[in-house]
């Protein structure tokens, strides 16, 4: 099995100031070194994209150290072992981990058992590799957590999910309906909505884009209140689901995609409401969590095979593609996980 001379690589150009325009990054062909004793050889098989991307292109802090221009772009990958010269890793394993943005990768293997986010996946036989970053991958992780641990979700309790036709509201959506609960979501645009209500089964959907006003709209759809909100989006959003919470209703803040690469962050003008209705809002990282993954991957992995869960990833391939599909991210532009699929394999 030989070994490629080079790799392939996005390269931080300059950082995204209000919104990406394209040129963020620059695809580069670099010498691939040899294997040295204790490294491990990485072949890229999927690329996730996520709205961590957009933090990691930005200036601003985060919870993994800031990347510098001339830097691979960084990503959440599953890659496959292609050689290693480490006894904790076999040709032909397969890892889920945070890497650059390339065809190719050599790591050092005590630095991946070291780092807290990798993890050796042994993909079923009937269910596809792509299903490992969406549906059982770090969205579905952070979805079940959210709601589960965060939200302390309870069998019939009103939730609404912000960004429900994105990764992790596809995901929050169908373990909340698997856990009982009345469930809603906001998305932009018909076509998604219909997806949530016709494929997902959610008791209604919200396109927030044809919404006139989006606060009125949450009361007329939702008269009793949200129990539970699940937050992919923040901002503006944020603000008009707050006066449409119940007292003592709970918000599990996963992300505030709709403020990523903006210089100008949005106010949120109903914060005093979490005062006057007792609500309870807390952030979490999945990083936090991951020593309950294999507990959680189990049974989201028999939930899929039983037909519970669905995969609905936005595949696009070729990592040369990577960069024109980020934009996605910010406007809307995906039903589901978006993936990009590299499929390296050795000749």
């Amino acid at each position: 099995m030989s070994k490629p001379d080079h790799f392939h690589a996005w390269v931080i150009d300059h950082y995204l100031k209000d919104g990406l325009d394209g040129s963020e990054l620059h695809w580069e062909s670099r010498p691939l070194p040899s294997l040295k004793d204790g490294q491990v050889l990485l072949s890229t098989c999927l690329l996730s994209l996520d709205a961590s991307n957009l933090l990691w292109l930005s200036e601003r802090e985060d919870y993994l150290p800031q990347l510098q221009i001339g830097d691979i772009m960084r990503g959440n990958i599953i890659a496959r072992v292609g050689a290693s010269c480490h006894p904790a890793f076999a040709e032909g394993d397969y890892v889920l981990t945070i890497q650059g943005w390339a065809d190719y990768t050599i790591v050092d293997g005590d630095a991946l058992l070291g780092d807290r986010i990798t993890m050796k996946i042994k993909p079923h036989a009937d269910v596809p590799l792509d299903a490992y970053v969406g549906t059982l991958g770090i969205t579905g992780w952070s979805a079940f957590i959210g709601l589960m641990k965060v939200g302390q979700l309870k069998a019939g309790e009103r939730v609404l999910i912000s960004g429900a036709a994105g990764a992790t509201g596809i995901m929050a959506a169908q373990i909340a309906k698997a856990a009982g609960a009345e469930v809603y979501g906001l998305a932009g645009g018909a076509k998604k909505c219909q997806f949530l209500k016709d494929t997902l089964h959610l008791d209604d959907a919200i396109d927030y884009k044809a919404a006139e006003n989006l606060e009125q709209t949450i009361s007329q759809v939702i008269p009793e209140g949200v129990q539970v909100f699940f937050d992919n989006v923040g901002g503006e959003i944020l603000d008009a689901v707050l006066p449409n919470m119940c007292i003592n209703g709970r918000i599990v803040a996963s992300g505030s995609v709709s403020q990523y690469g903006h210089a100008e962050q949005y106010g949120v003008k109903n914060l005093p409401l979490i005062t006057s209705k007792r609500l309870r809002m807390e952030g979490f990282l999945i990083l936090d969590y991951l020593q309950q993954i294999n507990d959680v991957l189990a049974t989201m992995e028999t939930w899929l095979l039983d037909g519970k869960l669905i995969n609905k990833n936005h595949i696009i391939q070729g990592l040369e593609n990577a960069q024109a599909a980020l934009p996605k991210l910010m406007t809307g532009g995906n039903i589901g996980k978006l993936v990009v699929y590299v499929g390296n394999e050795f000749d």
